[in-house]
């Protein structure tokens, strides 16, 4: 009977424990669930909180490119009405022809005549042809030098151009089985200076050649000094 009542108050001990625990296992487990559901509202409110963030970063980036595109179009424009500008032209073009009158070595062969730079012909090209002789080059080496530094100042957004005109007196050619006219003469030697200037480093996409014949005369008279003054190359900077 004692043992009895001893293995039963056992028993009513071991329910009871099993109860509690079992009442602090439901407990933990509540608070579990609560403290995921905390936690799931804090992500879903840091996520929400990334996404807004995202998107304002996302307007800020297109906001920002389209400032950026605009400011392109106005440079763009600003450069194009500073390149077509008649002031900023004739301003660049006399800053050239300064340089270059700084670099320039005095010579008989050629000389600066307000904005134009011009070479006489015969010193350096062979008689009756287009072609510059070696005597002729080396004279005119000193010269290729002084353009190439006065082409370095001319602002790097401006389309430019050395035009090389072929200029001759006023007397036809006879006897050339190699020119039919002055106008091949002229366009052959302003072909040989632009090829010349070329081979010394000036770029081909900054040179024109052009022959003018006899239109252009610097003098009109009909020695033959006024016809070595006509026979001629011209260098003028064009944009």
């Amino acid at each position: 009977m004692l043992i009895r009542r001893f293995c039963y108050l056992l028993l009513l001990a071991c329910c009871s424990n099993a109860l509690a625990q079992q009442q602090d296992c439901a407990a933990l487990v509540q608070n579990n669930q609560e403290q995921l559901q905390k936690l799931q509202r804090y992500v879903a409110e840091v996520s929400e909180h990334a996404e807004k963030l995202n998107s304002a970063l996302r307007l800020a980036e297109e906001r920002d490119q389209k400032q950026a595109a605009l400011i392109r179009q106005l440079e763009t424009k600003l450069t194009e009405h500073r390149v077509a500008d008649p002031v900023v032209q004739q301003a660049t073009r006399q800053h050239f022809f300064a340089e270059l009158a700084k670099h320039i070595q005095a010579s008989p062969l050629y000389q600066l005549s307000g904005q134009k730079l011009v070479i006489l012909s015969d010193p350096v090209f062979i008689f009756g042809k287009g072609e510059l002789g070696a005597e002729g080059e080396a004279r005119l080496g000193p010269l290729a030098s002084a353009l190439l530094l006065a082409s370095k100042t001319i602002p790097v957004e401006m389309p430019w151009a050395l035009r090389v005109e072929g200029h001759t007196d006023r007397r036809p050619i006879r006897n050339n089985s190699r020119f039919a006219s002055n106008w091949e003469l002229s366009a052959a030697r302003a072909v040989g200076i632009l090829r010349f200037l070329s081979r010394e480093g000036l770029d081909e996409r900054h040179l024109q050649a052009s022959g003018l014949a006899a239109t252009h005369l610097r003098d009109l008279g009909d020695s033959k000094a006024s016809h070595r003054r006509n026979r001629r190359i011209e260098i003028h900077l064009q944009f």
